[in-house]
């Protein structure tokens, strides 16, 4: 016996029609961010949905935790690490966000263009 039920929990399926031009721009985009049509489409329906109450804070993590981007939180020590210890820590920090400057700019720049 089969189940009509989505494979998705805490999902649904939206059947969208769009004009051909909207398409090739969302497919376009898709491509130069190489992401899917899908991601993109959700990324601006949401956007539609900002007045949730979520604060500015809670918003971009979500658009972190979306795009790949948000790390686990760190764990809090209970006493201050030796100074060797905060370096390395430091270094392990400052290796992880290479690379991330552009993606920054990058969000900065749509959200600057959806608001003007």
């Amino acid at each position: 016996m089969t189940s009509n039920k989505c494979y998705h929990r805490g999902m649904k399926q939206l059947l969208l029609r769009v004009d051909d031009d909207l398409h090739a721009r969302l497919t376009e985009r898709a491509k130069r961010e190489h992401r899917s049509v899908n991601a993109i489409a959700n990324e601006i329906l949401s956007v539609i949905g900002e007045g949730d109450g979520r604060s500015a804070t809670e918003k971009v993590k979500a658009r972190a935790a979306a795009l790949g981007m948000l790390a686990p939180p760190l764990k809090v020590a209970k006493e201050a690490p030796p100074a060797r210890d905060v370096e390395a820590l430091r270094n392990r920090v400052l290796d992880s966000m290479r690379g991330i400057g552009p993606i920054v700019d990058d969000m900065f720049a749509e959200d600057r263009d959806r608001l003007l």
